[in-house]
């Protein structure tokens, strides 16, 4: 790939890793290596029409990695295919904020060490205390360190139904704590926009009172084709806010129209995840080319 730029070189890098996963996907059968599955809710029992969450938990060795819902350059979002009991209902994953992670000119979005992945689940009003029920879902992630394996798994859960209000699991309650601690929180209070000029995508944010000073930020896109995950983000202040300049991708759609995504902050307040859904606006003239 002598002579090519580095948007060319991830290109063709990133061609090549789709390319090889299809390849594997069909040849071989799906692997569990090196991350082990589970499902696991964050109560001991449930209740006729109360909601509660489930969750796929994820323990990847050392070095490796699975994927965000957006992967990046490069990868596949983990997926889970449910087989509830007649009227019960699954939400969607709520997605924890993910790592960056950079392979030569790929920079994908994951997670390493073990995630928690929750879902809501919300029993139908007519279920009968006395019994259990058995939740089930196949599982199927991507999971990578210098090589990739597709990995995939059904799974199960049995909970006894009750009367009584649910008791939170003393084993799985404090890492769905946790793994709610990541994920990003509505923007109430903040105000964003974005702005774009040829060779910038700028988001502008001004904090709720009282925030605490931001020091470093990351904005990972919902979606691909947004901007260059691999381009530095570059943080500065502006009036009565911040400016988070980034590198558009190659191929990004213009004009953007609106940006949507998650904001991770890092401050003397410690980090801090918000979602993003900014409208696109002309920039000003000290932004325009």
């Amino acid at each position: 790939m002598r002579g090519l730029g580095t948007s060319a070189r991830r290109a063709v890098w990133t061609a090549a890793a789709v390319y090889a996963l299809a390849s594997s996907a069909v040849a071989a059968p799906p692997a569990s290596r090196h991350v082990q599955p589970e499902l696991v809710a964050d109560v001991e029992s449930i209740a006729a029409g109360r909601p509660f969450q489930a969750g796929l938990r994820l323990r990847m060795e050392p070095e490796w990695h699975t994927y965000w819902k957006n992967p990046g350059d490069s990868g596949l979002a983990t997926r889970l295919s449910w087989k509830l009991p007649e009227g019960f209902q699954a939400g969607p994953i709520e997605w924890p904020y993910p790592e960056v992670f950079k392979q030569g000119p790929v920079t994908s979005y994951g997670y390493t060490g073990e995630v928690l992945l929750p879902v809501t689940i919300t029993p139908p009003p007519t279920l009968a205390p006395g019994a259990s029920v058995t939740l089930s879902a196949r599982a199927d992630w991507l999971e990578c360190r210098e090589a990739c394996l597709p990995g995939r798994r059904e799974l199960s859960l049995v909970l006894p139904v009750r009367g009584d209000a649910p008791r939170a699991s003393a084993q799985w309650a404090p890492a769905f704590a946790a793994a709610r601690a990541r994920i990003p929180q509505a923007s109430a209070g903040w105000a964003f926009e974005a702005r774009e000029t040829p060779d910038r995508i700028v988001l502008v944010m001004r904090p709720p009172r009282g925030q605490a000073e931001i020091r470093q930020a990351h904005f990972f896109p919902d979606r691909g084709q947004v901007i260059d995950h691999g381009a530095p983000q570059s943080l500065a202040r502006a009036s009565g806010g911040y400016r988070l300049e980034m590198t558009p991708a190659p191929n990004a759609a213009r004009p953007l129209g609106a940006l949507a995504g998650v904001l991770v902050t890092e401050g003397s307040g410690g980090s801090t995840a918000v979602r993003v859904d900014a409208k696109s606006v002309a920039p000003s003239a000290k932004e325009k080319p």
